[in-house]
């Protein structure tokens, strides 16, 4: 395969996995831009295990709900109503966190496969 090919599935993977992060409610471009600059395997690991937030518009009131405890509560507040737990959507510390520790845990899986 050439450079092009392999650039042009690169890509579109990205653009598949921002579409997912999305449908999960965190986001195109957050999703987008991870899965290029870490690599979509990294980008798709992270979206797999991040939490989906479901939106619910109903007149003039929009909710969603919490990842923890699953009861609607408002969509601009911090912290969920019923349990207390953060519920604010993932940012790119969130995310960047997440890839550090697959970093390190593909680091770990080099090194000892080296040693063995």
């Amino acid at each position: 395969m050439n450079t092009l090919t392999l650039f042009i599935i690169y890509i579109t993977s990205a653009v598949v996995l921002a579409f997912w992060n999305r449908k999960k409610g965190h986001g195109f471009w957050l999703g987008f831009w991870y899965s290029v600059v870490l690599t979509p395997a990294i980008g798709f690991l992270t979206i797999a295990i991040a939490q989906q937030v479901v939106v619910v518009d109903s007149g003039n009131v929009r909710r969603r709900s919490c990842p923890h405890c699953y009861n609607l509560t408002a969509a601009n507040v911090t912290f969920c109503e019923v349990c207390g737990k953060h519920v604010a959507h993932q940012t790119a510390k969130q995310y960047l966190q997440m890839a550090e520790l697959f970093v390190g845990l593909a680091v770990t899986v080099l090194l000892v496969s080296s040693v063995i």
